[in-house]
């Protein structure tokens, strides 16, 4: 109950405050974190010089001070439509691609929505969510008693499915049931899985670990895997840009055709971090676990 009224509380007070403003204020907040998590930025500089050895120092910390500046617009901006939902639909979001959104959907086929922790990802959701797309996002738990009730309200209030992570086996079973009754489920595939559900394969030069999961799914209940992601435009506008579906590999034994599906969904990932590395979660130890190759 407390959580509801807080957050209808600060959903009324984004409500009033104008987008030009909700950038502004993410751009200022941005330039303070840079300076003041001073840890979480010292591993954006590591994964920095990991993935673009070539760049310069001052190059890799533009890009992160950007990486910044966009996450704090983003999590700003995500509340924002929360509370004013109406704009996903309008010109500071628009869907490319949706066509092949379309043409899968005629197939009347689960549809595993592959993306990553690039751009304002939430706002990827509502928006499919927002059109009318059976969407299906699974979430944990934050820290804070108060709001984890209204999260499922939250997320149904844009159009999405809610999926709790916990216990793992109801997620899994929950999530094959969407993918066979022809919904679409949104998975990222860009963090570090838990050791049992992941698969080492190639990420930036690196072998990493990487969950089986969008592999599994589908191969297991006959889904297709799309590529989707967001990208935030330089007048803070957003595209969320639907690929081409990833064909999977079938033949051979199973943990072969596993890691070379793997390979190919985190090439995907990899193109569109490096078309578009101010946006993507450099903060996060991704390569914690990496072995050069």
């Amino acid at each position: 109950m407390k959580g509801e009224i807080v957050l209808r509380a600060v959903l009324l007070f984004f409500r009033l405050i104008p987008f030009p403003v909700i950038w502004r204020v993410g751009d200022g907040v941005g330039f303070i974190l840079y300076r003041l998590l001073k840890k979480r930025s010292a591993i954006g500089l590591a994964n920095l010089s990991l993935a673009f050895p070539d760049k310069t120092e001052g190059e890799r910390s533009e890009i992160l001070k950007a990486f910044w500046r966009n996450f704090c617009k983003d999590m700003l901006e995500t509340v924002k439509f929360y509370a004013y939902p109406a704009a996903i639909k309008g010109r500071l979001v628009t869907l490319v691609g949706r066509e092949r959104l379309d043409a899968l959907m005629a197939q009347k086929t689960g549809i595993v929505v592959l993306s990553a922790h690039l751009g304002n990802f939430p706002l990827l959701c509502m928006k499919l969510g927002m059109e009318g797309y059976p969407i299906a996002v699974v979430y944990g738990e934050i820290h804070n008693r108060f709001f984890n009730p209204v999260i499922p309200h939250m997320m149904r209030s844009t159009g999405i499915e809610p999926i709790f992570d916990r216990p793992r086996h109801a997620c899994v079973g929950r999530s094959l049931s969407w993918l066979r009754n022809k919904g679409m489920l949104f998975i990222q595939v860009d963090q570090n899985p838990l050791v049992e559900a992941g698969v080492t394969v190639d990420f930036f030069g690196f072998k990493v670990p990487t969950s089986r999961g969008p592999v599994s799914l589908a191969t297991r209940t006959a889904a297709k895997i799309i590529p989707v992601f967001i990208v935030r435009d330089k007048n803070n506008h957003h595209r969320v840009i639907v690929e081409e579906p990833v064909a999977l590999k079938l033949e051979g034994n199973g943990s072969r055709h596993i890691r070379e599906n793997l390979e190919a969904l985190n090439k995907v990932t990899e193109d569109y971090i490096r078309k578009h590395p101010t946006l993507w979660w450099w903060v996060h130890q991704r390569f914690k676990m990496a072995v050069k190759e």
